[in-house]
Formats: structure tokens, C-alpha cells, sequence
């Protein structure tokens, strides 16, 4: 199982499309992952505001501010299955 860290406010668009190209690239190749959201505003507070969201795999930053590409994320999957 691969982990999944998004950190961001649910609201912004830009968060959404990151966990939904998130979803739908786990589920075309077949991966298992657990997703951990993190959009507290205590816990967003830590940040700071212009590199959010973020999307960490197993630990390994792979974007900040704009969602990735599905090919990116694709890579990074495959990198730490």
C-alpha cells in the first residue's frame, strides 16, 4: 500500500484536482494507497499559504501549488510501489 499525503484547504480548486488525479491514477494502474488529508487550519498554519496544497508519496514531495500531470504521478507511484 502506498501512502498518500495531501495538505491543503478541501475548498481550493487546485487541492481538488490534485486528490482526484490522485484517485484516478491509483485506480487506473491498480495501486492500493491510503490517503492522509491534512486541512486543518491549525494544522495548515505550519505552511506557508503560497506552496499549498501539497502532495506527498511515502514521504517524497512531488508538487506544490499546481496539481501534477497524470504522468507524474503515474511515476512517483511506480517509483514507490
Amino acid at each position: 500500500m502506498v501512502h498518500v499525503k495531501l495538505v491543503g484547504s478541501p475548498l481550493c480548486r487546485r487541492y481538488q484536482k490534485m486528490r482526484a488525479g490522485v484517485l484516478r491514477e491509483a485506480e487506473r494502474l491498480g495501486i492500493a494507497i491510503h490517503v492522509e488529508e491534512t486541512g486543518d487550519a491549525d494544522d495548515l498554519s505550519q505552511f506557508n499559504p503560497l506552496n499549498l496544497p501539497r502532495l506527498y508519496i511515502e514521504g517524497e514531495m512531488i508538487a506544490q501549488r499546481n496539481p501534477p500531470n497524470a504522468r507524474e504521478i503515474t511515476q512517483a507511484f511506480q517509483k514507490h510501489q
